[in-house]
């Protein structure tokens, strides 16, 4: 890594804050409504505490695998790049489908319909905490710094 009072490259500046920003923001939503169920008499908020123990331990993982990415420089960085890119990748998908599939659930309940539920949906809280699981693999996925040009 670099020595104390060493500039760090562009990539692994903008990478610490994506990772500070990650784990702060999934935190953050713990403290926000993540569903929403509007009846006609009442509006029912589930915790976003309920959130945490599914994306913190997610972000630990990515950002364990970030962090590699982040110190490793040369040719041994593709690797762990790729590695967070695909964890990128499988976060927005499992992240977006499980949200979807559970909004679908939620939405077409027979019981809720009978209790009169007018509509239902995610809250600020799990939109929070699915962008701070996104932030934290794109730290790692960042690509290298533009080597600088002849002439420049």
């Amino acid at each position: 890594m670099a020595a104390s009072g060493a500039v760090l490259s562009r990539r692994r500046r903008v990478g610490v804050a994506l990772l500070g920003a990650g784990p702060l923001a999934i935190v953050t939503a713990a403290a926000l409504p993540a569903w929403r169920t509007v009846y006609p008499d009442r509006v029912d908020l589930r915790s976003g505490r309920e959130l945490l123990w599914i994306a913190l331990p997610w972000a630990l993982v990515c950002g364990l695998v970030a962090v590699v990415s982040l110190a490793r420089v040369g040719p041994s960085r593709w690797l762990w790049r790729d590695v967070s890119r695909g964890l990128l990748i499988s976060t927005v998908l499992a992240g977006g489908g499980v949200t979807a599939v559970w909004w679908l659930f939620s939405a077409t309940d027979v019981y809720a319909r009978e209790d009169g539920m007018v509509s239902t949906g995610p809250g600020p809280g799990t939109w929070l905490a699915l962008l701070g699981c996104l932030l934290v693999p794109l730290a790692g996925a960042l690509p290298d710094d533009p080597s600088p040009r002849r002439g420049s």
